[in-house]
């Protein structure tokens, strides 16, 4: 049975997407008909088009309009981008409103357009909203990505207001990787029934995961040697914009090229690092995770953790950067011992994490054998012995013709 409409299928084919992934199939007829539903999948999964197509059919039907809230600017711009071109398939139009955009220029478009599809940053929507720029009885779908950082991070009872008075022809979509006391309250919430779809324990992944043993004082040479691995494009995500900035500023005196996506960046700085990044003109990012939350960047197959992360969703939302669409990737977290013990507890019922060793160019589980490191420790010496040889007799030699060389003959003929 044919599940989008012609136009859709063309573009998806164009896009070599053609073939719809788990969370796609599982929620699609659900949301075209209608339903509210909490949607949980693996990141890098297609959770965008999977609530994004069905809800662009949906009031393609029916009229309205569909709101799309978005944790960060970077996320809207990049869901806006995912569905444009199914939007104009289907002759609706969508708009960015962010934060970080021109508040007047958006205004304007908003009344001229009149767009069907707004993809939205809580705080802008919620400043047209009050002003009546946006009319709640014109939404048709109310869709909350990242559901568990947004529900969070805005006044909750915001969404809840919103959420409660929307007609009774109106949905909402929850829709994140990981579940929270929000998504799980969310009945009691917005005083609605939602249904289901939770295909995160059907999804197969190709991503390792790997703990790699190292000090803070070697932690540069190490990032060094990560980059130089075979097929590397990696993030290296840090825990805050000081740790980033202050590792960037001595990173920047080695010879790895890197970029730094940081929250303090301006709209277009970020722009020309994603798009240098993705071009493959520099393939070392260094990120928060408020910077790279949501980020859809493809063959990323490194995520590095500088330090351990706090909390489990974090390291689910990094790890999600890579092994995107089924594609393999790999987790490395940096630390010393006792961090390994920590990691593994931290990641217990999700992640088997192994430790790795550097071998050339690549990485492996398989530990260097002993007599290797003595060998390579004998070598060292015998280098560093040889190198003093040298030296001496370098020494030597200078001394010895120290004191010979052209001397001018006297008129005499005597020297």
């Amino acid at each position: 049975m044919k599940m989008y409409p012609d136009s859709i299928q063309t573009i998806l084919e164009k896009q070599k997407k053609s073939k719809p992934t788990l969370i796609q199939k599982q929620s699609y007829d659900a949301i075209e008909n209608g339903a509210s539903i909490v949607g949980l999948a693996k990141t890098g999964t297609g959770k965008t088009l999977a609530y994004g197509l069905p809800v662009l059919v949906r009031i393609k039907k029916i009229g309205g309009q569909a709101v799309i809230l978005e944790p960060t600017t970077e996320l809207a711009i990049q869901t806006r981008n995912a569905l444009q071109d199914f939007a104009k398939a289907l002759g609706l139009k969508t708009i960015a409103l962010v934060g970080a955009g021109n508040r007047k220029r958006q205004l304007e478009r908003l009344k001229k357009d009149k767009p069907e599809i707004l993809i939205c940053t809580p705080g802008r929507f919620f400043d047209f909203f009050s002003e009546n720029r946006i009319k709640i009885e014109n939404i048709r779908s109310l869709v909350i990505d990242e559901a568990d950082d947004i529900l969070e991070f805005t006044k909750a009872q915001l969404l809840s207001s919103l959420g409660q008075n929307l007609s009774s022809q109106a949905q909402i979509l929850l829709f994140g990787a990981s579940e929270s006391e929000i998504t799980q309250n969310c009945e009691e919430l917005f005083g609605r029934t939602f249904l289901l779809v939770d295909v995160r324990n059907e999804q197969k992944s190709e991503v390792k995961h790997y703990f790699l043993q190292v000090s803070n004082q070697y932690k540069m040479q190490f990032v060094q040697r990560l980059a130089k691995l075979d097929n590397f494009k990696g993030m290296l995500f840090f825990d805050s914009n000081e740790t980033q900035n202050r590792f960037a500023k001595i990173f920047s005196h080695t010879k790895t090229k890197f970029g730094i996506l940081s929250s303090d960046s301006n709209k277009q700085t970020k722009e020309k690092v994603l798009s240098d990044f993705r071009k493959g003109f520099i393939k070392l990012l260094f990120v928060t995770d408020l910077a790279a939350r949501g980020l859809d960047i493809p063959d990323v197959t490194y995520v590095i953790n500088f330090e351990i992360p706090s909390e489990t969703n974090t390291y689910m939302h990094r790890a999600g950067r890579t092994g995107r669409m089924n594609k393999s990737g790999t987790v490395v977290t940096l630390g010393d011992d006792h961090d390994f013990r920590n990691m593994r507890k931290l990641v217990a019922d999700q992640y088997l994490i192994e430790r790795v060793y550097f071998k050339g160019y690549q990485l492996t589980t398989q530990k260097p054998e002993e007599k290797q490191v003595e060998n390579s420790k004998q070598d060292n010496k015998k280098t560093t012995q040889v190198s003093k040889k040298q030296t001496k007799h370098k020494k030597k030699r200078w001394r010895n013709k120290k004191n010979k060389g052209y001397h001018p003959k006297n008129k005499e003929g005597v020297r």
